[in-house]
């Protein structure tokens, strides 16, 4: 009765909340992998968000519409993913990684990049750290799926001192390096850092499991995130990707459409390594067991870009891979639920 309710309420905040043309945007694009019109799509879809606690975006993403029933309850959905991280997350201890300042001074020593907080540091400060080098990045601490980040050219800043008070006035107080990532993952696409985002739930055991291995690849831009023209395709258990990655409009890429470079069956460098990286930040903060990691391949080893409390879920999209199977249960056997 509880999860009944749970799922009724869930379904009533979105109906009186959604962008009507946005959620008609799904329904027309679900609507192309079948003859069903987009008014029977759209009805499907209110169903599913009340009867596997879907959003409009996840029943497009994993085309809930070509699924069978049995098929539809095999995937993990954000609304899920959100009772879990509320459940086992503390949530005292969640600005450990709400803040981009807080996570790297908790993470400093595998983060495999130099950083700067300008609010405690002077004009002269930043000059110094901007010294000798060609780009940095700028971030708000705050920002989430890739906004508040700015890439900058070094030689464009001509007064450290006016930078400093741009940077103050426009919240992005956090100054990073740029990563300069393996060369793999640079031949695949090399004007963003092309990150992983490996998903974890530490066990009460104190056995760390990885419930998802992705690979995220940018796509005309300096940033991977899905939500900013990036794509994404999963990994197996030896961090090769498993099948073509796909966009935020569902558009297939067997190759990157710039590089050339083949997505599918792509390995990922030092993938035994990254492993072993997650299972040490895992471990990091146990009041958080349940966790997204971004990880970034360096030509030394892999680094953690940052990490996610209420993390965003990632399956294999059926209509590109072929695999109509999702990963709710996997979750279920490492979470116990």
């Amino acid at each position: 009765m509880g999860r009944l309710y749970r799922r009724a309420r869930f379904f009533v905040r979105r109906i009186t909340s959604f962008d009507r043309e946005r959620v008609m945007q799904f329904a027309r694009q679900s609507a192309r992998l079948s003859k069903a019109p987009v008014w029977w799509v759209a009805a499907d879809m209110a169903w599913c968000a009340v009867r596997y606690e879907t959003t409009f975006e996840n029943y497009s993403e994993w085309d809930f519409r070509i699924l069978t029933r049995a098929e539809r309850k095999t995937f993990m959905t954000d609304p899920k993913s959100f009772h879990l991280s509320r459940r086992l997350n503390d949530n005292a201890q969640r600005r450990i990684f709400d803040d981009k300042v807080e996570f790297a001074s908790r993470f400093g020593d595998e983060l495999g990049r130099e950083w700067l907080d300008i609010r405690d540091r002077d004009a002269d400060a930043l000059a110094d750290f901007l010294r000798g080098r060609e780009r940095v990045i700028t971030k708000a601490p705050g920002g989430v799926g890739g906004h508040g980040i700015t890439m900058r050219d070094v030689a464009d800043v001509t007064d450290a001192a006016a930078l400093r008070q741009d940077l103050l006035s426009s919240g992005e107080v956090l100054v990073e390096e740029v990563l300069v990532q393996h060369p793999e993952m640079a031949r695949l696409y090399p004007d963003s850092v092309n990150s992983l985002r490996m998903v974890t739930y530490l066990d009460p055991d104190g056995k760390v499991h990885v419930l998802a291995g992705v690979l995220k690849v940018g796509n005309g831009g300096v940033i991977d995130n899905f939500s900013n023209g990036g794509m994404y395709t999963m990994l197996d258990d030896d961090g090769r990707a498993l099948h073509a990655a796909s966009d935020e409009e569902g558009n297939p890429f067997s190759t990157h459409p710039v590089t050339g470079v083949d997505i599918t069956g792509f390995q990922v460098p030092r993938y035994d390594e990254v492993l072993a990286l997650v299972d040490r930040l895992a471990r990091r903060v146990p009041a958080l067991p349940y966790i997204g990691w971004d990880i970034a391949i360096t030509p030394d080893r892999p680094v953690v870009i940052e990490g996610n409390h209420n993390t965003g879920v990632f399956q294999s999209k059926p209509s590109v891979s072929g695999i109509r199977r999702g990963l709710l249960p996997r979750y279920r056997t490492a979470m116990r639920f």
